[in-house]
């Protein structure tokens, strides 16, 4: 009795040293199992978070940290959803803080250890995160609770583990659109029969080219299977199922969502889609149906809850399309409601069997071949959302009838041949949010019922040629997100009434004779980020409201008649990226606050009135890559602060007055590819600093009063195309000799220091710049002869050197120049002869050689020349006239 005591006793003892250490793996105050709230915090660990999608896991309750889900019963996690989003980058290894995503910095078997120890585990979502490349690790195989995993967009490549297959409690299987590298299947694919409770599987971009020809033979075997996505597989025909191999039709019986499209079919690939019987949706766009036999639709006809069919870039014609000598009973397309046959081969008029297709709510015909009219019977679409017969060759005008499709949401008939006016019956749509009927031939003005239209969202009537007013009612649209006026013939004035366009992002009227002044209520246009009113004939100052538009990232309002001066509160706009106001009649100076557009990547002010001085906080644009100021009035140094403008590849000051030297913080612009001062009034020497420029293609100096050498350092620019130093009347005074470095410059094709004081000799250096095709040196003092090397320049086009003290004769090599256009010489101290051999210049169109020594015989073959226009030899000694 003792003894039995004794061990109840100690069993006693025993089951409450077990509860409390159970009790001790929780913590009263949370709701958390402590453990796995280590193992989150080791997850964690293994990713760089820049969104900080993971920074609520803190604290000890981990039931509450974004993503993650318990069971509310046992506090155990069961779920993990950590979906990223989709960035701009999503297929690189570029890190955008702006969108949510993960990115791997441990290895990727220290994620699946972590999560492991999450026991029951049954929905994981890891999609659009980035796995930087690894493979997907086999132990994933051995979280054998999970009813849910996608790593879709997840950047995994290289081999499925077949370890997946022991997921035999899977519902839903995402391995989709990982593209890095790519995921692949080998040839045995077994281990997918192995996830018999599967009832969504997306292998959407996997590459299954050496799966085994029984790879449908495998997946009918998942017999709960309703949702199948294989797009862009590179599978072949010999993977589908046909009768004459062992697989059972039926099992694909119960599939409802198919999609096979982007794959290498060919030939009559549909036979076994007559047994799936539950198909709701279908996708086969981008494969090859065109050896397909007519009667497809036919078959199609035969799936009777299909609802969803996507035939797009089939080529198909047609003949493939049902017709009324077909025997196919065109009520068996009546469950169909969204068709997407774009991007194929029909001709003619839009086929008449659509208008019995009664149930569709989007049909897409784009990018077809269809001509002829809209037919006014598509009004008994009276289901119709969305319609698209864009890029097509449709003619005739819009049908009136368009207006009783009153469920319409979209319509896109943009790229056809479509006349007449815009029926005002278009009015009607009330449910319309976007309409595209751009790059047409309309006419007519824009009607006023467009006003009605109150769910509107954007509007593309670009590219036509609509006349007459923008009109009032268009204020009314308050909904209206986008407007695209673009290209056309409207006139008059922009309504004030803009102001109303509260949702209003961009604006898009270039191109028309809009006339008056820009309202000032577009002020109050407050998510506007897009203004695009160039090429117009407004007039009248840019009204100051304009820096109210803080979410302004452009504004293009050059080629109008715009005056005044710009408006200082321009300096507001801290989201603008580009602004350009070139070709208008602005004057006044440029403001100060320019200098506070931080996120200023190109402006453009050419071709203005404008006067003053360049202000010195230009040197405050960090991100600035094009600034273009020429063609005012502008006067005063150019700012030594141009050179912080790190990031600049463009700087065009041409014809100005700026006055003084050129900056030697100019050598500071490591990424300037071009570089335009010419046609002021600067003076001083090139900086030898310039040589700095590594990036720099093209460089104009000319008509200015520099004066000094050419710097030697000019040799160091390997990527110069082009090269003007002119001066002429007035202009530079370069001296010295021309830098024997010059022959360095592998790339360049034009140079031109003309109307200098430049002495010395050519260098024989220049015959080594091999792309040279144009070479002006006239109206210097360069003396001695004309180097031999000249004729090496094979693709030179124009030589003058003409004006100089050149001397001794021309080279013989000259004459072998065989894609030489004009050549002169004049105005030099040559002498010798024209050899016979100047024949070889077929494409010679003007020869300058007057007030020369030349002597000799003038050759005869000078008149074999096909494409001499003007020749000029006079004030030579040649001893002979000009041969008969």
């Amino acid at each position: 009795m003792r003894e039995t005591f004794r061990a109840m006793l100690v069993l006693v003892v025993l089951l409450f040293f077990e509860a409390a250490e159970l009790c001790s793996s929780r913590n009263t105050s949370f709701s958390c199992i402590e453990r796995e709230r280590e193992a989150l915090l080791k997850f964690k660990l293994c990713f760089h978070d820049p969104s900080h999608m993971l920074s609520s896991w803190k604290g000890n309750d981990c039931c509450e940290w974004r993503g993650v889900g318990c069971d509310k019963n046992n506090e155990y996690v069961v779920s993990l959803q950590l979906r990223g989003s989709i960035s701009d980058h999503l297929y690189s290894y570029f890190i955008d803080d702006q969108q949510p995503q993960l990115y791997l910095i441990d290895h990727v078997e220290e994620v699946v250890s972590s999560l492991l120890k999450l026991r029951y585990l049954e929905h994981l979502d890891l999609s659009n995160n980035n796995f930087s490349g690894n493979l997907i690790p086999p132990s994933f195989g051995s979280m054998k609770q999970l009813r849910y995993l996608n790593l879709s967009y997840a950047q995994f490549k290289g081999r499925i583990p077949s370890e997946l297959g022991n997921l035999t409690r899977l519902h839903v299987l995402d391995l989709s659109h990982n593209y890095y590298g790519r995921l692949k299947v080998d040839d045995d694919i077994q281990w997918i029969s192995h996830l018999s409770s599967l009832q969504q599987l997306d292998m959407s971009g996997v590459k299954l080219s050496h799966a085994s020809s029984n790879l449908f033979q495998v997946l009918g075997m998942l017999s709960s299977l309703s949702w199948l996505s294989l797009s862009n597989c590179n599978l072949k025909n010999s993977h589908l199922p046909y009768h004459n191999h062992l697989l059972n039709f039926t099992l694909f019986g119960n599939i409802q969502h198919f999609d096979i499209s982007q794959n290498s079919f060919h030939g009559p690939t549909t036979i076994f889609l007559q047994n799936m019987t539950s198909l709701t949706f279908l996708d086969m766009s981008g494969v090859n149906l065109s050896l397909t036999s007519s009667n497809l639709f036919q078959v199609l006809g035969m799936l009777p809850s299909l609802s969803q069919l996507r035939l797009s870039s089939c080529s198909l014609r047609n003949c493939h399309l049902p017709s009324h000598n077909n025997p196919l009973n065109f009520t068996l397309l009546d469950n169909i409601q969204r068709l997407d046959l774009s991007t194929n081969f029909f001709q003619g008029s839009i086929p008449i069997f659509f208008q019995n297709m009664t149930s569709l709510i989007s049909l897409n015909l784009s990018s077809n071949q269809l001509s002829e009219n809209i037919p006014d019977n598509i009004r008994q679409l009276l289901k119709l959302e969305s319609i698209d017969l864009s890029n097509n060759q449709l003619n005739g005008s819009i049908p009136d009838s368009i207006g009783q499709l009153s469920k319409l949401e979209s319509i896109y008939l943009c790229c056809n041949q479509l006349s007449g006016s815009i029926p005002d019956s278009i009015g009607q749509l009330s449910k319309l949010e976007s309409i595209h009927l751009s790059s047409n031939q309309l006419s007519g003005s824009i009607p006023d019922s467009i006003g009605q239209l109150s769910k509107l969202e954007s509007i593309h009537l670009s590219s036509n040629q609509l006349s007459g007013s923008i009109p009032d009612s268009i204020g009314q649209l308050s909904k209206l997100e986008s407007i695209h006026l673009s290209f056309n013939q409207l006139n008059g004035s922009i309504s004030d009434n803009i102001r109303q366009l509260s949702k209003l992002e961009s604006i898009y009227l270039f191109g028309n004779q809009l006339s008056g002044s820009i309202p000032d209520s577009i002020g109050q246009l407050s998510k506007l980020e897009s203004i695009y009113l160039f090429d117009n004939q407004l007039s009248g100052s840019i009204p100051d409201s304009i820096g109210q538009l803080s979410k302004l990232e452009s504004i293009y309002l050059f080629d109008n008649q715009l005056s005044g001066s710009i408006p200082n509160s321009i300096g507001q706009l801290s989201k603008v990226e580009s602004i350009d106001l070139s070709g208008n009649q602005l004057n006044g100076s440029i403001p100060d606050s320019i200098g506070q557009l931080s996120k200023l990547e190109s402006i453009c002010l050419f071709d203005n009135q404008l006067s003053g001085s360049i202000p010195n906080s230009i040197g405050q644009l960090s991100k600035v890559e094009s600034i273009a100021l020429s063609g005012n009035q502008l006067n005063g140094s150019i700012p030594d602060s141009i050179g912080q403008l790190s990031k600049v590849k463009s700087i065009d000051f041409s014809s100005n007055q700026l006055s003084g030297s050129i900056p030697d913080s100019i050598g500071q612009l490591s990424k300037l590819e071009i570089i335009y001062l010419s046609g002021n009034q600067l003076s001083g020497s090139i900086p030898d600093d310039i040589g700095q420029l590594s990036k720099l293609e093209s460089i104009d100096l000319s008509r200015n009063q520099l004066s000094g050498n050419i710097p030697d350092s000019i040799g160091q620019l390997s990527k110069l195309k082009s090269i003007y130093l002119s001066g002429n009347q007035s202009g530079n005074q370069l001296s010295g000799s021309i830098p024997d470095s010059i022959g360095q410059l592998s790339k360049l094709e034009s140079i031109d220091l003309s109307g200098n004081q430049l002495s010395g000799s050519i260098p024989d250096s220049i015959g080594q710049l091999s792309k040279l095709e144009s070479i002006s040196l006239y109206d210097n003092q360069l003396s001695g002869r004309i180097p031999d090397s000249i004729g090496q320049l094979s693709k030179v086009k124009s030589i003058n050197l003409s004006g100089n003290q050149l001397n001794g004769s021309i080279p013989d090599s000259i004459w072998q120049l065989s894609k030489l256009v004009n050549i002169s010489l004049s105005g030099n101290q040559l002498s010798g002869s024209i050899p016979a051999s100047i024949r070889q210049l077929s494409k010679l169109e003007g020869i300058y050689l007057s007030g020369n020594q030349l002597s000799g015989s003038i050759p005869a073959s000078i008149g074999q020349l096909p494409r001499l226009e003007i020749m000029d030899l006079s004030n030579n000694q040649f001893g002979t006239r000009f041969p008969a």
